[in-house]
């Protein structure tokens, strides 16, 4: 089967599991904290582009969470399979109880595979607690040809982030 035909069918899945959830598209958008575009985008089976898509996406992921099947349901859809119920649904991704993230963070940090993290410490003496914390996170399904160009782009990343001036370090000249 054509790729485009498949998302196409990924989309029709989509639609067709929101409906009898009796949701909106944007309820669903609302309860993924994105703008309806990128819903009628999967539900289309193309991008806001018009362009085909080429990977199952983490909004793809979460939307299938939402409609109570597994995260890799798309990508069994994809092969002409249907989708799996899980057996612990979630009605909509949300932040664990005190956890303080804002639920779009929350989502994308239990979405795909975690490869990686950096913690770059921006406070001083005073205030050691002032930090930025990168998750690298990747597809659950990556190949590792895109592993092995992701590992390039992020080891160069890395090293910037870590090189960056805390307040004790002194501005360097121009």
């Amino acid at each position: 089967m054509e790729p485009e035909r498949d998302w196409e069918l990924l989309g029709q899945a989509f639609a067709e599991g929101r409906r009898a959830v009796s949701l909106t598209q944007v309820e669903v958008a609302d309860r993924l904290n994105v703008t309806r575009t990128p819903i009628q985008a999967i539900e289309r089976g193309r991008q806001a582009n018009g362009s085909p898509f080429t990977k199952v996406t983490a909004t793809m992921r979460a939307y299938a969470r939402l409609l109570g099947w597994t995260e890799d349901s798309p990508a069994r859809i994809l092969r002409g399979e249907g989708p799996e119920l899980a057996t612990h649904p979630t009605a909509a991704p949300s932040a664990e109880p005190g956890s303080g993230l804002p639920p779009a963070v929350d989502r994308e940090l239990r979405s795909g595979k975690t490869l990686d993290h950096t913690v770059v410490h921006l406070g001083n003496e005073e205030d050691d607690d002032t930090r930025i914390i990168v998750v690298l996170k990747g597809a659950e399904d990556i190949s590792e040809e895109e592993l092995d160009e992701l590992w390039q782009k992020w080891r160069r990343t890395r090293r910037h982030l870590q090189a960056m001036p805390g307040e004790t370090d002194t501005p360097q000249d121009s």
